[in-house]
């Protein structure tokens, strides 16, 4: 009987490690799946405004929040963003798109709305608390477990959204003061996963956002079939795409585009200057 007690007791903590480490390893896909969801529902029903013409989930958030009428999202400008996106991925300057109502919602946004700073980590972080923690707390995790994975996910997500993002588009890199600083995984723009990162978002664009959701970790895009080959995307460019053209992540480029398009503009008002000097002295020459 007494070796019978001393074996199940023996049992009993090999048991409780089997389920500890099933555990943790199942909270890794876990995680990465969560992370595609949110960034999914929040690219397409939030940014591009699709929660405006989804009945069921105006009626869910009516339920939930007991109000009678959905709000109407507005995208946060990030409609705006893909109007001034080109499809080889550098952003519009020429005076049209400047002037614009769409360019004077980004006006004096330094990431024309493509970093995740720190407001938006915030927003980040609230919304996975809300969805994983349930999901969590399934799995059997306490609090402090929690924390550290959705802190730890959250944080992967916005490091390799600001490595990729801003500087995909021609803008400056993110320093420590705007969010996570996007040169921490600048190294890796190389490799082949940022490469199919990049196409897999140059794809969103170039079909006017309405394709390839997911951003930073694809999944749900080939879950729901909205995921589109580069293939199939790239038939339909307006303008000369790959590495041969432009540079994939060329930061600072539409400063530097900025810059040309006023030193242009002072040349040729210095220029038409000069004109109208030589113009006034052949008029007293002939007077």
């Amino acid at each position: 009987m007494r070796a019978s007690t001393r074996d199940a007791r023996a049992v009993t903590p090999r048991a409780s490690l089997a389920v500890d480490v099933a555990r943790w390893t199942l909270s890794v896909p876990t995680m990465y799946a969560m992370v595609s969801i949110n960034e999914y529902i929040t690219h397409r029903y939030y940014q591009h405004a699709e929660f405006n013409k989804n009945e069921t989930l105006k009626k869910v958030w009516c339920f939930f929040t007991r109000q009678k009428e959905a709000p109407k999202v507005g995208g946060g400008g990030h409609i705006e963003h893909h109007a001034e996106t080109l499809d080889d991925m550098s952003l519009r300057v020429d005076d049209k798109w400047m002037k614009s109502e769409p360019a004077a919602v980004l006006e004096g946004n330094t990431y024309r709305g493509t970093a995740f700073e720190w407001d938006v980590t915030g927003l980040m972080t609230m919304q996975m608390v809300i969805t994983c923690v349930p999901v969590l707390a399934l799995m059997g995790f306490s609090a402090g477990p929690m924390a550290a994975l959705i802190g730890g996910s959250t944080l992967a997500h916005a490091l390799i959204w600001n490595s990729l993002h801003p500087a995909m588009h021609g803008l400056n890199e993110v320093p420590l003061q705007d969010g996570i600083p996007s040169l921490w995984l600048a190294r890796y723009r190389e490799s082949k996963y940022y490469d199919y990162l990049y196409l897999n978002h140059s794809g969103h664009h170039v079909l006017s956002g309405q394709c390839n959701y997911n951003v930073c970790c694809p999944l749900v895009d080939h879950v729901l079939g909205t995921y589109v080959e580069p293939e199939v995307w790239m038939k339909k460019t307006r303008v000369p795409f790959g590495k041969e053209h432009r540079e994939f992540y060329p930061a600072g480029e539409y400063a530097r585009n900025l810059a040309a398009k006023a030193a242009a503009a002072v040349i040729e008002g210095a220029l038409q200057a000069d004109a109208s000097a030589d113009e006034g002295e052949r008029d007293l020459v002939a007077a």
